[in-house]
């Protein structure tokens, strides 16, 4: 029987905590998510009128950010897609990443960002991403980067190498290409808190960063150079 992890967070936080995470509030804003939408909406083609599915979309913060485009989502989490439907002109659908409910070589761009890890059995997953990709359709994925035996993220039931990445990928796509970002070091610092009272957090260093990026418009989590904590995939049908 497949391992499985209940995802909670939106539960436990909003069903709408993404856009939180890039609102453009000093206490608020979260840079290291923040890098990662950049990175993936920088892969997606300058096409009007492209077809783009993001899986497990959630509350649609990504979708927001791309324009000219035919979009559609999928979640398992009612209440996100709910909040995204209010906010994003795009088409929300409730259902699994294993069995996608659309037509073979329908979409140009597949989105499937901090997803994999959750998944069991993740070819389930690239299969089906594969069937309703057009021809030469790319796939934009994310993924943490394994830095140890277990997930780092209690969440997660199993990160990847490159190596393991690039391998899980190669049966289904071709012209694949990772790309690592978000130093570890540089996580240690914005993630650390110097004095916590219940729910306050004293985060100077965050929000010394955040600042960073509101000023010079550059965010310091895409930089490259030692060691990494994420990684982006780009591949071709």
């Amino acid at each position: 029987m497949p391992q499985t992890i209940i995802f909670n967070k939106y539960q436990k936080r909003s069903p709408h905590y993404h856009w939180q995470q890039i609102n453009r509030n000093l206490f608020h804003f979260n840079a290291y998510v923040a890098a990662r939408y950049h990175q993936v909406i920088n892969l997606i083609p300058l096409e009007p009128k492209q077809k783009i599915l993001d899986i497990g979309c959630g509350d649609g913060v990504l979708l927001n950010l791309i324009k000219n485009a035919i979009l559609y989502g999928i979640d398992l989490d009612q209440a996100s897609l709910d909040y995204a439907a209010a906010k994003v002109k795009a088409k929300f659908i409730q259902g699994s990443a294993e069995k996608l409910p659309f037509q073979a070589n329908f979409f140009d761009v597949v989105l499937a960002t901090e997803i994999i890890e959750h998944l069991s059995r993740p070819e389930f997953m690239l299969r089906e991403i594969h069937r309703v990709l057009k021809p030469q359709g790319r796939m934009i994925l994310t993924t943490p980067l394994k830095t140890g035996k277990t997930p780092e993220d209690k969440l997660h039931l199993q990160e990847f190498s490159l190596v393991e990445l690039k391998e899980l990928l190669q049966p289904y796509f071709h012209q694949i290409t990772i790309s690592q970002s978000h130093p570890l070091w540089l996580k240690k610092i914005y993630t650390f808190t110097l004095l916590k009272f219940g729910r306050f957090h004293l985060d100077l260093f965050r929000w010394l960063i955040n600042a960073i990026v509101f000023c010079t418009g550059y965010n310091p989590f895409l930089i490259t150079g030692g060691r990494s904590t994420q990684q982006v995939s780009m591949a071709r049908k």
